[in-house]
């Protein structure tokens, strides 16, 4: 009933623009959270976010397991409610599939995680760089083929809450006890120049502009009892999208 009740609130809120965080006076000291943007993504892609946001709201981690993604939110297909919106494939492109726009509660949930404390266990970055968050630091989950997976390592559990509106999407993970530490993120990155491809000379001949693109090391700097733990997180790169002019081929 309890999971009922935070499926109808998360639905609401999304159609009302009012938050639906709904506090739990065992969970009262925030470890962790983050928000991005909603005002660029599509009606089909919010809606995406706030069904897989309805199985993961006010979920509470143990103490030594695991958060999978995918366990939780399962398949998403169209018999779940899922609506075909756009995902980044491997090649860069976009593809209309149900669930698409996810990633980005996956990614939320992400940085949300990282300033927590969390482990990685398993994370995968977006074969191109994001709007939403910073290169280094985003999330791509793909049915069972790439999944986010954060290990609570800390012999409190964790709640995860879940704030969504028509412009912010917002990710909170909150403890019984306060924080122990701080948690910085920091990310590096080196820019990728875009490859040059000559096609025919002919005028409707397609072109592209190309773009940047990047390799980056996202490091987490813990602060506890005055003492700094640099730890690496990730090293990722994301192609730089090619330039396409026309012309003729040397």
């Amino acid at each position: 009933m309890k999971r009922l009740f935070a499926s109808c609130l998360l639905l609401l809120a999304l159609i009302t623009g009012q938050p639906a965080l709904a506090a739990d006076p065992a969970f009262r000291h925030l470890w962790g959270g983050f928000s991005t943007s909603l005002q660029l993504r599509s009606a089909q892609q919010r809606h995406n976010t706030a069904t897989a946001a309805r199985d993961l709201d006010q979920i509470i981690i143990a103490p030594g397991e695991t958060f999978s993604f995918n366990e939780l939110v399962g398949a998403r297909d169209p018999g779940k409610g899922y609506r075909a919106a756009p995902i980044i494939t491997a090649s860069g492109l976009l593809q209309d599939i149900p669930g698409g726009g996810i990633c980005q509660l996956a990614s939320t949930i992400y940085n949300a995680g990282l300033l927590a404390g969390m482990q990685v266990v398993e994370r995968h970055p977006h074969s191109r760089t994001v709007g939403h968050v910073p290169p280094g630091r985003d999330a791509t989950i793909a049915s069972w083929r790439k999944d986010l997976k954060l290990k609570n390592r800390f012999p409190y559990p964790l709640q995860l809450r879940i704030a969504l509106n028509q412009n912010r999407l917002t990710t909170s993970l909150y403890g019984p006890v306060e924080k122990p530490f701080t948690a910085e993120l920091k990310v590096s990155r080196t820019g990728l120049v875009p490859d040059t491809v000559v096609v025919g000379g002919a005028a409707h001949a397609p072109q592209q502009q190309g773009a940047s693109g990047f390799t980056t090391e996202t490091w987490r700097i813990i602060t506890e009892n005055g003492q700094l733990q640099d730890e690496l997180i990730s090293r990722d790169s994301y192609p730089a999208p090619s330039r396409v002019v026309a012309g003729t081929s040397p």
